[in-house]
């Protein structure tokens, strides 16, 4: 059987076809994003968030700012005009645990939300044995925590080890101070000692917030092969000392 196609069928073909195709360019967007909605009571300003986006430009992390309007971070899933393939992406907020995402990407717009699942907090009593580094100037200690876990899961055999700041004290005139910090030993994320993750001291100037010197606890069992405090449930007084000075 032999099918004739009319002129007036063939009109209605290209329209068809015109239709389709214009259906199928709004259906996907031209610059699709991924947005991660945080819980109502998580403090935006204290947020961390690192990630990293993959395709035929290799590997290539952003640096992704909250939105407060919407409680959200939103990534560009594009490096360049080029879409990306994948997206590894993790996520903390205080009294929560950290969270990972994996998402294979199709061009489209995608949402996820950050659970935030509780993660209780130890108490840190330390000191710092070397009280001359107190008494030349109004000083205070940053504490942060490195995720070395995060290379591993990046799938990079080098990178630059993503840092959360925790908070910062002032130690008393004998060097002795107290702050709050996350259980992360408690984290599932932790399960691998060997990634090397922990927290790191740094003592700074108070007003200029110049670092005065690195802390390390003074006993090898507290502290990892990176001289940072291992995270522990049940954290003992802790005395550190200082391994670098400016």
């Amino acid at each position: 059987m032999i099918l004739y196609v009319t002129p007036h069928r063939s009109l209605a073909v290209i329209l068809l076809l015109l239709t389709t195709a214009c259906a199928e360019k709004q259906s996907a967007p031209q610059n699709p994003k991924l947005t991660v909605f945080f819980p109502g009571d998580a403090p935006l300003d204290k947020i961390a968030v690192t990630d990293y986006l993959y395709g035929p430009f290799g590997a290539y992390g952003t640096n992704a700012q909250p939105r407060p309007e919407s409680r959200s971070v939103e990534i560009p899933l594009s490096v360049k005009g080029q879409p990306a393939t994948k997206i590894k992406l993790s996520a903390w907020a205080p009294g929560c645990r950290i969270e990972t995402f994996e998402v294979s990407l199709q061009g489209l717009d995608i949402q996820r939300t950050y659970s935030c699942t509780p993660l209780t907090s130890v108490t840190l009593v330390g000191q710092v044995k070397d009280k001359t580094l107190l008494s030349k100037r109004a000083a205070e200690i940053r504490v942060s925590y490195l995720a070395g876990w995060a290379c591993g899961f990046f799938e990079l055999s080098d990178c630059q080890v993503p840092e959360i700041q925790l908070g910062v004290v002032r130690p008393d005139g004998e060097g002795r101070f107290e702050i709050e910090l996350p259980d992360f030993a408690a984290d599932p994320i932790e399960s691998d000692p060997r990634a090397g993750s922990g927290f790191q001291l740094v003592l700074r100037d108070a007003k200029t917030w110049n670092p005065i010197a690195f802390l390390e606890p003074e006993s090898q069992l507290l502290r990892t092969s990176g001289r940072l405090l291992r995270p522990a449930t049940h954290l003992k007084p802790t005395l550190f000392v200082a391994w670098k000075l400016n």
